[in-house]
């Protein structure tokens, strides 16, 4: 492995700012990150420019230029991830790095650790219990938040094996808060119980809502990024219409049978 071949060093920058960018990063961030390495270690002009759909790297030198181009295709939030690419970049930019040590270092990029798909659902439904418990939700409704939270957490994660787009994923997702929201509603009137659905199926929903997307958005936006902060804006407004076009199907259903 030679650490000056310049098509080497620019490659491993791309790889690391995409990992940045699946995993939740500002595209500033991931920008900044890619140029920094790249020119600490070539005596050539860098233009880095990313969307959260691709990143494309251009070297220019008085002998030649290079054009790079990286296409993205899946997000996880992982703030793991982001910590450990920012720390890479820093000490291969600040460091010479010989052919071992920095094996290594990718190393700690490629085999980063990740939850187990229980704990994972497990604090997805703890989050939405939380969400309705702060609206003041009774321990009841709580619980049955936690559930379908759980639940609907379990299904979006068994459908993500077809790849569905995020639009169609979010209606899913809002579809079946609400069903179970209103069907939990109604098997408990039944047996006597006072619920309040809203309070069902807002805990449950606030963890598909976009809010990282919408904040990177902005900060991006604050940071000069107008195309990109704009794109991800777009993308948590259209999450937020799928998700209210969901819940608005199921209650209009649900209603007309309840």
């Amino acid at each position: 492995m030679n650490s000056h071949d310049e098509n080497f060093i620019i490659n491993l920058a791309i790889n690391v700012g995409k990992l940045m960018l699946e995993s939740g990063a500002e595209i500033y961030r991931v920008e900044e990150t890619i140029e920094r390495m790249i020119s600490s270690k070539i005596d050539s002009k860098v233009d880095v420019f990313v969307l959260p759909t691709g990143i494309i790297v251009s070297t220019k030198s008085s002998v030649k230029s290079i054009t790079h181009l990286e296409r993205v295709r899946s997000y996880k939030l992982n703030l793991e991830a982001i910590s450990r690419a920012n720390s890479f970049s820093r000490i291969y930019t600040q460091n010479d790095l010989s052919d071992e040590e920095l094996d290594i270092l990718i190393t700690s990029l490629t085999d980063i650790p990740q939850f187990s798909n229980k704990t994972t659902l497990f604090f997805t439904g703890l989050a939405g219990g939380l969400f309705t418990g702060l609206t003041g939700g009774t321990f009841l409704e709580i619980f049955l938040a936690f559930s379908i939270s759980l639940f609907v957490g379990f299904i979006l994660k068994r459908l993500s094996k077809f790849n569905p787009n995020f639009f169609i994923r979010n209606i899913i997702g809002g579809f079946l808060v609400a069903s179970m929201g209103v069907l939990s509603y109604y098997i408990f009137s039944k047996l006597g119980l006072n619920l309040e659905y809203n309070r069902i199926i807002i805990g449950p929903l606030m963890p598909l809502v976009p809010g990282v997307a919408l904040t990177n958005g902005i900060r991006d936006l604050i940071s000069g990024e107008l195309v990109a902060g704009g794109a991800k804006i777009l993308e948590a407004i259209f999450i937020a219409i799928a998700l209210a076009f969901g819940v608005g199907i199921a209650l209009q259903i649900s209603f007309a049978f309840i």
